[in-house]
This record gives structure tokens, sequence and C-alpha cells, in this order.
């Protein structure tokens, strides 16, 4: 009979040498990733020294100029730092950013406030926007629409009901506790598309919703006094003041 050859394994021998290869290598990855992470954490501490030595440099440009603040916050994210997070931090210190932004914030809770029984506490964040710069003047140091986004950030961060919710592509200020879901955003948007209102027939053609849908919905915004109501063109209308001059 032929001889048949048989393949023999490593042997204890081989595993040994294998484990060891194996530990090794494990070894020097393990190396290879310490080294990284502290390469990249000195590369992290540098570039936070030269943001540093930046916003000392241009102090007064980011103080003064809303796009060139905006763009520095942007910088900041990428890096971690947050130089709006304490009112007596480094950064609020050499920039001030802080009291700017809490000031900003004060006069936003303000505004909300003084206007929630004639918007029912929704408004579009451009709507803000002009409120307050009006209100502002020319003697205070100048917000953009993204100062404004910054601020309100901040004030969500207590759970006092102010924040910004998307609908339908355009930001909405929502400064009322109760929580808006997805059938009080669709209805929104239906209302900027038909000049402010809405109706129950219009609903049922637009968004298929039967009667006791669109009346739940409504009936809620409306106890919230986020719409008015018209029943002079027979249907009822139920009127958004927010889009009104939007």
């Amino acid at each position: 009979l032929p001889h048949i050859m048989r393949r023999r394994g490593p042997g204890i021998a081989g595993l040994r040498a294998q484990n060891a290869a194996k530990a090794k290598l494990q070894t020097v990855a393990k190396k290879l990733e310490e080294d990284n992470i502290e390469h990249m954490t000195k590369q992290l501490a540098q570039f936070k020294k030269n943001l540093e030595r930046f916003a000392a440099k241009h102090k007064d440009r980011i103080n003064q100029n809303p796009v060139f603040r905006h763009q520095f916050q942007q910088l900041c994210a990428k890096t971690g730092v947050d130089p709006l997070a304490s009112r007596q931090g480094f950064w609020s210190q050499l920039l001030g950013l802080g009291n700017f932004y809490y000031e900003l914030a004060i006069q936003i809770i303000q505004l909300c406030l003084a206007l929630r029984e004639e918007n029912g506490g929704l408004m579009t964040l451009k709507e803000l926007h002009r409120e307050l710069s009006a209100r502002r003047g020319a003697h205070q140091q100048k917000a953009s629409i993204q100062d404004v986004e910054q601020a309100i950030q901040k004030v969500s961060i207590l759970g006092s009901g102010f924040r910004i919710v998307e609908v339908g592509g355009q930001s909405m200020v929502v400064s009322v506790p109760r929580e808006l879901n997805t059938d009080h955003s669709a209805i929104i948007a239906h209302a900027r598309d038909s000049r402010g209102h809405v109706t129950q027939s219009g609903a049922e053609k637009k968004l298929g919703w039967p009667k006791r849908r669109f009346r739940q919905c409504m009936d809620m915004m409306l106890q919230e006094g986020m719409v008015w109501v018209d029943d002079q063109e027979g249907e009822r209308q139920y009127w958004f003041a927010c889009l009104l001059s939007s």
C-alpha cells in the first residue's frame, strides 16, 4: 500500500512560538496606540494655546463682528472648547462672551414672555431676531441670528421651555413648556403654506387627517394660546399669529 502522508500540527513548540508572536504584536499595537493618543493630546493642547493667542489678538473683532464671532465659535466647537461654559472661565474673562450671551438670553426671555399673549409662545427665529434687534437699539453690541440661537441653546439647558424647532424647513422659537409633536409641526407647516391659517377641511385635503385628529391637535394649540379662531367665514379658521408677520 502506498504510504499515506499526514499533515502534522505545529506541535507544542510551534504553538508557543505563535502565542509569543501574537503577544508581541499586541504589545507593539498597544504601544503605537498609546503613542498616537499622546501625540494627539499634545497636538490638541498646542492647538488650544494657539486658539487662546488668536482670541487675545482678535478680541475686539470677535466681540464687534457677529459673523467673525460665529466663525470663531465654530472653530472652538471643533476643538472641544466652549467659550460660553462659565461666566468666570478663561474665555469669558478674555472675551466677555459669557456676559454677552447671558445678557442676550435674559432679553430673549423677557421678549418672549411679553409677546406670549400675542403669539401663544410661538414665533419664527427671524421674527425674534428682528424684534430683539429693534429693542436692543444701536447702543448695544450687535447680535446676529446665530447669537440668538446660541443664547437659546444655553437657556434650553435649564428646561425652561425655550427651544428651537424646525418646522417645514423654518426655525421656530417655542417658549412654552408643552412639547410639540409631529402633528403640531405638520399643521404649522401647512398653515405657513396657507397664508397663516388652517381649516379642518384643508387639513383633511392636504394632510389626509380625519376630523378627530385635527381637533385633538388644534385643541391643544388653542389651549396654549398658539392659535386664535375666526368663525366669520363659514368654516372655522385657526390662525397662527406667529406666521402673519413672518
